[in-house]
């Protein structure tokens, strides 16, 4: 057997050597610190010396927040070569327009930058207008185009691609050179003829995965000419260099954002946060965003510096905003109008644990569920109830038939199983997805089937394969921290747990409530890699031992004295039949 029962160390990333390991860091970071691939792709946008040849569109799978762009604006700054193009001068004189390189940065159209953003754009925030005052006299506008001329230009593409117009024009006149001048009304074009402009530019174009599916699916040459990075959500901790660099990266946001300075006691606590969010103690977030917001909160709290304690009361204060919808659902569970046992020991019934998301609810919720299975007399359907009303999602509907497939091999190898099994989710009024419940299905069945009880002290989350290995699921901090509520609501009682995949093991960020359990042996979370395993954990009986009473012999003496039973004629059967 592969049981573990894990220590409360065990439950969260071990980050008490942090403080003294950042002691005298002097390491400088950016946006770019941690990203090799971006920066990679910019040094081919972005050469010292430029070459007709090279490449003019980068797309970089990255959010299109506001934040985001600020730093992409600052790292490319920091990178480009100085600049030597300084746009050009329009000279208008009547109903004549002229064109002349550009003398000083105070022309009309000289470049006043080598590197701008912009999350949204139109036609003439980007490329100019030609206005036409009373006096009749023509006014050109640059843009931004015209402003960064000989620079980078950083663009979010979902308003892009929600402007097919704009695109086309901006892409055709970055490719060719060449800047020339239209009316946005096809109906009125421009009333003088204006000359053409040079323009050498480089494109960044930002978006997320969607928004580059869809310019995959509309414009697929140019998809596969422009070069291609992508911003890596997490870091992935290999060593105390990775916690340094991360925090290096941390401390250049606060600094960046104008934030008070962050003690060391508060990076910890960040890294405990980041792995609840990334659900991996080995990943922590490099998203500017979400950085940004758990330091802003926190500077809110903070007397001075932002500390551990304040970084932890922002936690808590931000979790009981969120936590209405929580509380509604697990007042439901309390008041016993969903009724979850805790104590007991039942034939048939499992505690499983499932997660509940709202459309508009800042996060998911855990929630313990209530497995039922009733067996009789029948030619071995497995009758999923949720199924049948339509009550339940694709990949549930295949984690049930993997359940079955185990069954029927484990026991109908030489004929046809003689029961029916009916399975279901107690109380539940929507639509069930998902597979992490198959495990719980699974031993639930195999209960009913033995007809041994199950200890309702422990709650079951895993999803199976076809050979009873147990496979990872999502969700694990959530389902576990709604099964601890429902147990320490109840009453803890030293013997309630969680049942998970081994492979889970990794994604455990537990909060605070339930490690201090877990410490004083109030409550256990259990790791196994088969369903014989989490079937011990249950019944207390093993699975399969040739040495005394097993589960699987209870089921196979029950389903012999079945077939004997049905192949021995009753009295009156034989009567009639005669």
């Amino acid at each position: 057997m592969t049981i573990k029962r894990l220590t409360w160390q065990e439950t969260q990333p071990i980050t008490d050597h942090i403080s003294s390991l950042l002691d005298n860091l002097t390491l400088e970071a950016d946006l770019l610190t941690l990203q090799p691939r971006i920066q990679s792709a910019l040094s081919m946008l972005c050469p010292t010396n430029r070459k007709t040849y090279q490449p003019r569109f980068m797309l970089l799978k990255a959010p299109e927040s506001q934040l985001f762009f600020s730093l992409l604006h600052h790292s490319i700054e920091s990178i480009l070569p100085p600049s030597v193009q300084m746009g050009f001068a329009y000279h208008i004189n009547d109903r004549k327009i002229t064109l002349s390189p550009a003398k000083s940065k105070q022309d009309n159209f000289a470049a006043i930058d080598r590197c701008q953003f912009s999350t949204w754009i139109d036609h003439e925030r980007l490329f100019g207008c030609v206005r036409q005052p009373e006096d009749n006299l023509f006014k050109l506008q640059p843009g931004l185009v015209h402003n960064v001329n000989g620079g980078v230009l950083i663009l979010g593409l979902r308003t892009l691609l929600s402007q097919p117009n704009i695109w086309a024009r901006l892409k055709n006149m970055v490719m060719s050179g060449e800047y020339e001048w239209f009316s946005t009304d096809d109906a009125n074009p421009l009333p003088i003829t204006i000359p053409a402009m040079p323009l050498d530019l480089r494109i960044v174009l930002v978006g997320d995965r969607l928004s580059m599916a869809e310019l995959q699916e509309d414009d697929p040459e140019f998809y596969e000419s422009a070069l291609y990075a992508e911003f890596e959500n997490e870091l992935v901790i290999k060593s105390d260099d990775d916690i340094k660099k991360w925090s290096a990266y941390v401390k250049f946001l606060a600094s960046y954002q104008q934030l008070p300075n962050i003690n060391h006691s508060a990076i910890s606590e960040l890294i405990k946060a980041g792995t609840q969010y990334t659900e991996d103690q080995s990943l922590i977030p490099l998203l500017p965003d979400w950085l940004n917001n758990q330091l802003t909160y926190a500077a809110q709290v903070a007397v001075d510096d932002i500390d551990a304690s304040a970084v932890n009361i922002a936690i808590e204060q931000k979790n009981w905003r969120e936590n209405y919808l929580v509380e509604r659902f697990r007042e439901a569970i309390f008041t016993n109008q969903v009724m979850i046992n805790t104590k007991e020991q039942v034939v048939g019934q499992i505690n499983g644990l499932s997660v509940v998301e709202y459309p508009g609810h800042p996060k998911a919720i855990g929630e313990p569920t209530r497995l039922s299975c009733l067996i009789h007399f029948g030619d071995g359907e497995f009758i999923d109830i949720e199924r049948k009303n339509e009550l339940a999602g694709n990949i549930h509907s295949k984690g049930m038939m993997i359940m079955q497939s185990f069954i029927t091999s484990e026991f109908a190898l030489t004929h046809q199983l003689p029961f029916s099994a009916s399975l279901v989710f107690e109380q539940s009024y929507n639509e069930v997805d998902g597979d992490s419940a198959s495990l719980a299905g699974l031993c639930v069945l195999i209960s009913a089937l033995s007809g041994q009880p199950i200890d309702q002290q422990l709650a079951v989350t895993g999803s199976v394969d076809q050979f009873g290995h147990v496979q990872a699921i999502g969700g694990v901090n959530e389902k576990i921290a709604g099964f601890f509520a429902v147990c320490q609501n109840q009453g803890l009682t030293g013997q309630q747990g969680v049942i998970i995949p081994s492979s889970n093991q990794r994604h455990l960020c537990l909060n605070n409530d339930i490690t201090t359990a877990i410490k004083n042996e109030q409550f256990s979370i259990w790791t196994v890699d088969n369903v014989a395993d989490a079937l011990y954990l249950l019944t207390g009986i093993a699975y399969r031992d040739e040495n005394t009473i097993s589960l699987y012999k209870l089921i196979q003496a029950r389903i012999q004295m079945t077939i004997s039973h049905e192949k021995r004629p009753t009295g009156w059967f034989h009567k009639w039949r005669k």
